[in-house]
């Protein structure tokens, strides 16, 4: 999967300057769900919500990351279905081609500038092309709140 974050503004200067400590890696989510291409909408729904999730990878047979669901994905699906009384489909009908994805070598300073400019509330942590995590806004603020100021 291509990582299709766009650049931050000032990113290369926080590599140097944040403490190893504070790199996604250190924050991602490793056991993390994913959704598989074969599920319909509705069980992909009911997924999301009955673990809580506002979004997960959605992955190919061999595992591959091949988009991403949303809740917001989810809610287009049941205007369709209630509007216009669409039978549910596979998750590939509502998922986002289109992935924001990020490094788990990135900042977490340049990942908080990217969920301040995007609405997105999860993103998929990739590694030479392979999913290997997720990291959520819910998940940065409960960690960021152990730090000491000094410390990034």
């Amino acid at each position: 999967m291509v990582n299709y974050t766009p650049a931050v503004m000032g990113k290369e200067e926080y590599k140097d300057s944040v403490a190893p400590g504070n790199k996604v890696r250190e924050y991602m989510v490793e056991n993390f769900e994913t959704i598989s291409e074969k599920l319909t909408i509705l069980e992909a729904s009911e997924m999301l919500l009955n673990l809580d999730l506002s979004g997960a990878p959605v992955v190919d047979k061999h595992g591959n990351m091949i988009g991403f669901l949303s809740e917001k994905d989810c809610l287009k699906f049941v205007l369709d279905s209630k509007y216009y009384n669409h039978a549910p489909s596979t998750v590939t009908h509502y998922m986002s081609t289109q992935v924001m994805t990020i490094s788990p070598n990135d900042s977490l300073t340049s990942v908080i500038e990217l969920f301040l400019r995007n609405s997105f509330q999860i993103y998929p942590v990739v590694e030479e092309g392979r999913v290997i995590g997720t990291i959520s806004r819910q998940k940065i603020l409960k960690s960021i709140s152990d730090l000491d100021e000094t410390s990034w």
